[in-house]
C-alpha cells in the first residue's frame, strides 16, 4: 500500500497562491522603495531651490525673478507632497500584500500539517498491519508445529 494524500492538488494550489502572493509583496516593496527615493529626491529639490532663492536674494536680483523662484519652489513643494502621499499609498498596498502573503502561508501550512498528520496515521496503520500479520504468521506456525507433533500441547 502506498501513501496518497487526497488534498495534494489543493496543497499544490496553495503553494502556487503563496508564491504569487510573495511575488506581489516583492513588487509592492519595490514600489515603496521607488516612491521613497522619488519623495526624497523631491524633498531635496525643494531644499536646493530654497538655497538658490536665498543666494539670489543675497546677490540682489530682480523682483520678478524672486517671484518666479517662489512659485517654482511652491511647485516643487507640491510635487514633494504628492510624492509623500505616493509613499504612503504604496506602503498601504505593501501592507495589504504582506497580509495576503501571511494568509496564503497560513493556508498552505494548514494543509501541510494535515498531510503530515495523514502520513503519520498511514505509517501507524502500516505498522499495526505488520504486527497483525506477524502475529497471524506466528499463530499459523505454532498451529503447524502442533499438528506436526501430532496433537496438542496439553497432551
Amino acid at each position: 500500500m502506498t501513501f496518497r494524500f487526497r488534498a495534494a492538488a489543493a496543497l499544490d494550489m496553495r503553494r502556487k497562491q503563496e508564491d504569487t502572493a510573495r511575488l506581489a509583496l516583492a513588487v509592492a516593496e519595490q514600489a515603496v522603495n521607488a516612491a521613497t527615493q522619488q519623495a526624497k529626491a523631491a524633498a531635496d529639490r525643494v531644499s536646493d531651490e530654497g538655497r538658490k532663492l536665498v543666494d539670489a536674494q543675497r546677490e540682489g536680483t530682480e523682483a520678478w525673478r524672486v517671484q518666479w523662484h517662489r512659485a517654482w519652489i511652491e511647485r516643487q513643494r507640491t510635487d514633494a507632497a504628492t510624492r509623500a502621499r505616493e509613499v504612503n499609498d504604496r506602503s498601504v498596498e505593501a501592507g495589504a500584500a504582506a497580509a495576503l502573503t501571511r494568509d496564503a502561508m497560513k493556508k498552505r501550512r494548514v494543509l501541510e500539517r494535515l498531510r503530515d498528520r495523514s502520513w503519520r496515521k498511514f505509517q501507524k496503520d502500516e505498522h499495526d498491519q505488520h504486527v497483525r500479520d506477524m502475529n497471524e504468521l506466528a499463530t499459523l506456525r505454532f498451529v503447524a508445529q502442533i499438528a506436526e507433533e501430532g496433537g496438542t500441547r496439553a497432551d
